[in-house]
């Protein structure tokens, strides 16, 4: 079974276009403390509207002595830090965040990095969704508070279409 960290971004964002359940058939998903924290305070009802699926795991040394340095230098936020750091600590298949700079790093560390929008084209090619539900969910990320560019989104329709023939 495939392992994944996710941080804050991509639960948000899959949240807002009604796919967060896409992520529970991706494997054994978990999230750092940090980031279960910010989606507290993102994510009306978080608390209660968690899923079940969802593990809230807790960093250990010496991952979170390296969430903390990476937080302090200014490099990433909280939750992008514990995300990138609890994946290292759990050895995952794959770190899941929308954010430019962690996907950077993480990549540094050999880490496995997709986003929200890989989510939804995994989804598509791995049968989880027609090539109809994949375009609505991809046009709803597109009006979600994650920022795609026009170039992205014309790849994403592009490989959708691909997929389906």
């Amino acid at each position: 079974m495939r392992r994944v960290v996710c941080d804050t971004g991509p639960l948000l964002h899959l949240r807002e276009t009604g796919a967060l359940e896409l992520l529970s058939l991706a494997g054994e998903v978990h999230i750092p403390i940090a980031v279960d924290e910010e989606m507290r305070f993102q994510a009306a009802g978080w608390p209660t509207d968690r899923p079940a699926w969802l593990r809230v795991t807790s960093l250990v040394p010496p991952h979170d002595y390296e969430a903390e340095a990476w937080r302090q230098a200014g490099l990433l936020d909280a939750g992008e830090a514990a995300a990138i750091a609890l994946a290292r600590q759990l050895a995952v298949d794959w770190l899941l965040t929308d954010d430019a700079a962690a996907r950077l790093l993480a990549q540094s560390l050999n880490l496995e990095v997709h986003g929200s929008l890989g989510v939804l084209l995994w989804a598509a090619a791995a049968g989880h969704l027609s090539r109809v539900e994949a375009g609505l969910f991809v046009k709803r990320l597109a009006g979600s508070s994650l920022w795609l560019s026009a170039r992205v989104l014309a790849e994403a329709e592009a490989a959708l279409d691909q997929l389906s023939s």
